[in-house]
């Protein structure tokens, strides 16, 4: 028995020489292949609009790794990022952050897919990443553009979160929110849609910060709600160089802003709490353009503006308005008070004028009333840098009232004829002024824009319902404006092919729009008096639909 070992010895040493020695251990380059994760999703999003995948990056990763990359978005267009793994991964959660660090978009969800969408307004680079939240395995990071005109599509196709009216994951189930940010904008009036849904960690020591574009011509509305174990806040807005521009109100525990400006303005919004550590929800709504004439006038309004000399006001303002068909203003100038009024007499021409009141450095929210000749009020209104009354009528002695709310200065008042004055205007200044003044809110007008105005009779008894055929690959904003008589106007547009609606209202004037694709669209204007009876001026504008 012990004789044959070594032969078994010798076969073995025979076998091994004739088979191929084996390899050396080595590192090989291959990599993940991130779009086999990601691939059926990508392919959703492709069907319903967005283009081709790119893929961040895919490893192996296990609780708390992090994995991500800088994206470059282009400023007319939406992003989608996605975030997909194995099996093993329980829950990943997906950030956007901005170069500051601030969070600008996540899908925090206790899921294991994560999808976020970032649509304009949005930084120039985003840094997307991942986190495992729970579990190990493949993770694959990747990001496709979208079209804005399909960002919905593309949302519902992949579930993502982020976009406009959506929330983080992370705010899903915090109590009460969603009713008490309708109850908010319900009280301040005209319309909002989401820019930004993000639970923020805040402390005593240093304030916690996320970014915020006030795009020119635009409103914010910014609630902040604490978690049960912040007692108190403090939430001021700040501008690119630190300095405060505006102080948020007490609502109990919630705070709350609204900025208004007429030129656009990154800010931060800065949050720290008074003492104790915890969680608050900031929610950041952005107006239409020119919506803040349909803000209720219970509603403070911070008017963020860059300050200006009074000429070099004066010659911007006149650029803007050139080839308009004005001709060369009567000026009149004074300097506004804090807590006074400061009254210049002017002449208003016969039909329909504008009067521009111009504010110089320092001067600072600028409150102006327009009154006739018998003491009836003409016009109100009030900007940070400017304020623009219209009226109508057989004209004569005026005077204006200009007080400032903020910082005095001196100011200029430009009066300027309008070059048609549609009759239906002049037979109701008082409407006419407000439509006009709404129109203008969106960019230079003047009267001869509401040449196809119509006259309606309103009656908080009866509902008023006007025929509206919105062409193809069209656009068309119902503006209606209240004339002395009666209060509260609710505006809705419905969609009598599917009836789809939308519902607006305010206080004297309000406004609404409704856009058509490839085909026409069957509409009809639905107008109704919270209280009262009167008569409203009522026009209908139609634009090209943004590809």
């Amino acid at each position: 028995m012990l004789a044959a070992l070594p032969a078994c010895g010798a076969g073995a040493r025979a076998r091994a020489a004739g088979a191929q020695a084996p390899e050396a251990l080595r590192v090989l380059p291959d990599r993940i292949d991130g779009s086999t994760l990601l691939g059926r999703d990508a392919e959703r999003a492709a069907q319903a609009g967005a283009g081709p995948l790119r893929v961040l990056g895919a490893d192996m990763a296990s609780d708390g790794d992090r994995l991500g990359a800088f994206v470059e978005v282009p400023a007319g267009e939406c992003m989608l990022g996605m975030a997909r793994v194995s099996p093993g991964i329980g829950d990943v959660d997906l950030f956007a952050f901005e170069d500051d660090g601030s969070a600008f978009s996540t899908d925090e969800a206790a899921d294991a897919r994560a999808s976020i969408l970032v649509c304009p307004p949005h930084p120039r680079r985003l840094y997307v990443m991942a986190r495992v939240m729970s579990g190990a395995g493949a993770v694959s990071l990747g990001v496709q553009s979208v079209p804005v005109k399909a960002a919905d599509a593309v949302a519902r196709a992949v579930g993502a979160r982020g976009r406009v009216g959506d929330e983080s994951g992370r705010l899903e189930s915090w109590p009460g929110l969603e009713a008490k940010i309708r109850a908010h904008r319900a009280a301040i009036g005209a319309r909002w849609e989401d820019t930004r849904r993000i639970a923020l960690p805040v402390g005593s020591r240093t304030a916690s910060r996320i970014g915020a574009t006030l795009e020119g011509g635009r409103c914010l509305d910014v609630l902040v709600s604490p978690s049960n174990e912040v007692a108190s806040l403090e939430v001021v807005a700040e501008d690119e160089t630190g300095r405060i521009v505006a102080r948020a109100r007490e609502r109990g525990p919630d705070r709350s802003l609204t900025l208004c400006s007429t030129v656009s303005i990154d800010l931060s919004i800065a949050v720290r709490s008074r003492g104790t550590q915890g969680l608050v929800a900031v929610v950041v709504g952005r107006s239409q353009p020119g919506a803040e004439a349909e803000i209720s006038h219970a509603t403070p309004i911070e008017r963020v503006t860059e300050g200006r000399e009074l000429a070099e006001a004066r010659a911007a303002h006149g650029r803007a308005l050139a080839g308009l068909g004005y001709g060369a203003p009567r000026v009149s100038t004074g300097a506004a008070r804090l807590g006074s009024r400061t009254t210049l007499p002017i002449e208003l021409p016969a039909g329909c004028a504008r009067i521009d009141v111009l504010a110089g450095k320092p001067l600072a929210d600028v409150l102006a009333e327009l009154w006739s000749d018998d003491h009836a009020l003409l016009g109100r209104a009030r900007g940070g840098a400017r304020a623009t009354l219209f009226t109508c009528g057989g004209g004569g002695p005026a005077r204006v009232d200009v007080e400032s709310m903020a910082r005095p200065g001196p100011f200029a008042v430009e009066v300027r004829k309008e070059p048609k004055a549609p009759p239906a205007l002049v037979a109701h200044p008082l409407a006419a002024g407000r439509l006009l003044g709404r129109m203008s809110a969106t960019g230079p007008s003047g009267a001869a824009a509401a040449e196809g105005v119509r006259v309606v009779a309103l009656d908080a008894a009866r509902l008023k319902i006007l025929p509206l055929q919105i062409p193809a690959n069209t656009c068309a904003e119902v503006i209606a404006a209240l004339d002395a008589e009666g209060v509260g106007l609710d505006l809705r547009l419905v969609d009598t092919s599917t009836g789809e609606s939308s519902l607006a209202r305010a206080r004297h004037v309000v406004s609404d729009s409704r856009c058509a694709g490839a085909a026409p669209v069957p509409a009809s204007i639905e107008l109704r008096l919270a209280a009262g009876k009167g008569g409203a001026l009522v026009l209908t504008r139609t634009s090209p639909r943004s590809p």
